[in-house]
């Protein structure tokens, strides 16, 4: 029991000097919602997210668009999914599309391929930017929903860079803002100062699990945040060991 007041102790000085240092930063920028909140938003039925089968999801933001297509043409456009847990890891965040009414699908987790690491302070890996493609198979409207979100806890934090949609409105979003789009959560437009350069044009979609630090305070933060998780993780394993050994 006194190893677990320690860890609890620890978290919550982490946390409070976390809190400290960011809150010029965030308390500005719009946090992550419920896995249930953007199933609402994007007209999933409950339970759709955490059916794509990456674990029970937390928190998370999207952002969709509806537009009109023709059968055979073929929507496009970049996405890179950025990750501050372990790769794979338990807590298994992950990125993905819904395209009504055709489907939904995962765009990556951290058991996919992070050949890069961080190009910014915010996060430590990266898949770098892929391209997805879809042929439409009918004349209709269609809308398509992009997100990310936590797995297991609310905690580590994970985003999704999009950029060069061909289809719809604004698909590389060098409006400067979401016109064209509705968003849930933290979705924020990001230029290259983020530290990862759009595929087209100056501008890209930031979505995040939480609001992500100016330049300046993300290097505090990001030491403290990754203490204060594993202090955290730390405090549940060793509360479990109590209550079993009880």
């Amino acid at each position: 029991m006194a190893n677990l007041g320690v860890s609890f102790m620890s978290f919550k000085v982490a946390i409070a000097t976390l809190s400290l240092i960011g809150l010029a930063a965030t308390s500005a920028t719009a946090q992550a919602v419920s896995d249930t909140d953007i199933e609402s938003f994007l007209g999933l039925t409950s339970g759709t997210i955490d059916g794509l089968g990456n674990g029970d999801a937390t928190e998370g933001s999207a952002i969709k668009q509806t537009f009109s297509g023709t059968t055979g043409q073929t929507l496009t456009f970049d996405w890179n999914f950025l990750t501050n847990e372990s790769t794979p890891s338990s807590f298994n965040d992950f990125a993905f599309i819904s395209l009504f009414p055709d489907g939904n699908s995962t765009l990556a987790d951290t058991n996919s391929r992070f050949p890069l690491l961080g190009n910014n302070v915010s996060f430590n890996s990266e898949t770098g930017f892929n391209a997805f493609s879809f042929i439409l198979p009918a004349d209709g409207d269609y809308t398509l929903g992009l997100g990310v979100v936590d797995v297991g806890d609310t905690v580590v934090d994970s985003a999704l860079l999009v950029d060069n949609l061909n289809l719809g409105t604004n698909g590389s979003f060098e409006t400067g803002e979401f016109s064209g789009w509705e968003t849930v959560g933290n979705a924020t437009i990001a230029d290259s100062s983020f530290g990862i350069d759009p595929t087209d044009g100056n501008s890209q979609a930031l979505l995040a699990t939480a609001a992500v630090p100016e330049p300046t305070t993300i290097l505090g933060s990001a030491l403290l945040l990754g203490a204060g998780a594993f202090l955290k993780r730390r405090a549940r394993r060793s509360q479990k060991a109590a209550t079993q050994e009880a």
